[in-house]
């Protein structure tokens, strides 16, 4: 403990009050990149959390979501408080969940399961402040989102037809998102988890510190029995009942997605067995997710794996010799 309190006047707890708060600060602030600076803000917790110890970690959370506070509300964006909050937190949990070596399934409920308690507590508490429905504050927020992102567009080079499509079809997409919400804010928090887990394994290996021994990720693969639940899910959504539709949609996305890091897994597996440069790597993986139909296809192979086994089929880079 004589240790831990001296740290927190060396460099790694200033260093790591400055890195946060920045990662904060531009995730609120920097507009279109702020999302995803948004959903790296654990980084630098996970990091210095790991590094410094429990009681210095918890504090370069604190002072930097202070300092950060501070500044959100000369600028009037304090209302970005409670996602870099829950994004924080989400870097505390993570570190913890580190360093009791869980598989990597846990690794990933527990975070994202601790996550959804949060919002879910955080969305009912606004609701009783606001004496509104949660699931209205749910469309309210989606209908401000769509808005905004249709002011964004204009400023674009986009034809005005497609804009026009989407203000015609304004309360269908609304309706239709709020309709896979929870899914959504499932994929959404399990895809953020994950990215975090992948990038802190990464530091730490470049850094030497201690990391959790998950096996090969390039060989993981989804339970065997999900499929069925898709095929079921997949079923229901030809049953002529509103909630039904509604509830089996919702399966099916999270199938799918579990299905897609599948995919993932495989094309990692590829890039490692051929000795793909890591650059050509990080390219192929941005190029993944900035085409939806690639997506698809991806989550397709993660399907079929369970039958077809892609991983037999690719075989290691042999160099000739003459």
């Amino acid at each position: 403990m004589s240790k831990e309190r001296g740290a927190f006047f060396k460099s790694d707890f200033f260093t790591g009050v400055a890195v946060s708060s920045l990662a904060f600060l531009a995730a609120s602030l920097i507009p279109i990149l702020g999302a995803f600076f948004l959903i790296l803000t654990p980084l630098p917790i996970i990091y210095y959390y790991s590094k410094t110890g429990r009681t210095q970690g918890l504090a370069i959370f604190i002072a930097s979501l202070f300092l950060v506070a501070i500044v959100l509300t000369l600028s009037g964006a304090a209302a970005n408080l409670p996602f870099l909050f829950i994004t924080g937190f989400l870097g505390l949990f993570l570190s913890e969940i580190f360093r009791r070596n869980y598989s990597i399934e846990k690794t990933v409920v527990y975070p994202v399961t601790a996550t959804l308690i949060l919002w879910c507590s955080f969305i009912v508490l606004q609701s009783l402040s606001v004496g509104e429905d949660p699931w209205r504050l749910v469309e309210d927020y989606i209908g401000r989102n769509i808005q905004e992102s249709i002011q964004f567009y204009a400023q674009l080079d986009i034809p005005a037809e497609q804009i026009d499509l989407l203000k015609d079809n304004f309360k269908q997409i609304t309706s239709f998102l709020a309709n896979i919400f929870p899914a959504l804010v499932l994929v959404s928090a399990s895809f953020i988890v994950w990215l975090n887990i992948l990038a802190a394994r990464e530091i730490f290996q470049r850094t030497g510190m201690w990391q959790p021994n998950f096996g090969d990720l390039a060989r993981w693969r989804a339970p065997e029995g999900l499929i069925w639940l898709l095929i079921a899910a997949g079923g229901l959504l030809l049953v002529p009942v509103s909630l039904v539709r509604i509830v089996s949609l919702n399966l099916v996305i999270v199938c799918l997605f579990a299905y897609l890091l599948q995919g993932l897994s495989i094309i990692s597996f590829l890039f490692k067995t051929k000795n793909v440069h890591r650059s050509f790597r990080i390219l192929c993986y941005c190029l993944i997710f900035a085409q939806q139909y690639i997506i698809i296809l991806i989550a397709a192979v993660g399907i079929f794996d369970l039958w077809v086994d892609f991983r037999k089929f690719i075989k290691p880079v042999t160099l000739s010799t003459s």
